[in-house]
């Protein structure tokens, strides 16, 4: 059995209101800043910029992940294509490695974890909001200097 195989688990086995229950217990500060969420993804405003960050669980795939996401009530649309012009910089400030980012979800970020087992949940709670708050700085430390 490798490293990431859990007995062929599904991701509809996933306790995902346990998870973000556990989320919104360790990081309360979250609610206030939360635009939407969804059983896989808790999303962070940004209304000043028109962004949203997007934190999500992948359970199937053993992933935790943040991206910049889509939520037509704060204007973030066409997000990507938005950030574009930007992304070298923000990804220059974010200094990812290529292993940490998916090629289909524009600027992000990844961390491989098996997220069935619930003794990793705080850590990728926590893995979650601090890789936010990263994307949340340089996003700002880049938009404003234009």
């Amino acid at each position: 059995m490798s490293e990431f195989d859990f007995g062929g688990r599904r991701a509809s086995e996933f306790r995902h209101r346990g998870f973000w229950a556990l989320f919104a217990e360790r990081h309360p500060h979250e609610r206030a800043r939360l635009a939407r969420r969804g059983p896989w993804f808790w999303q962070r405003g940004m209304p000043e910029f028109g962004l949203v960050l997007s934190m999500y669980v992948a359970p199937s795939e053993d992933v935790v992940g943040v991206f910049f996401g889509r939520n037509e009530k704060f204007g973030a649309t066409d997000v990507w294509s938005r950030l574009k012009p930007f992304q070298p910089a923000i990804e220059a400030r974010l200094k990812l490695r290529p292993e940490q980012s998916a090629q289909n979800l524009g600027i992000n970020s990844q961390w491989r974890v098996n997220c069935f087992a619930e003794d990793n949940w705080p850590a990728m709670a926590d893995w979650l909001v601090t890789e936010c708050s990263r994307f949340e700085r340089a996003v700002i430390e880049v938009l404003s200097e234009e």
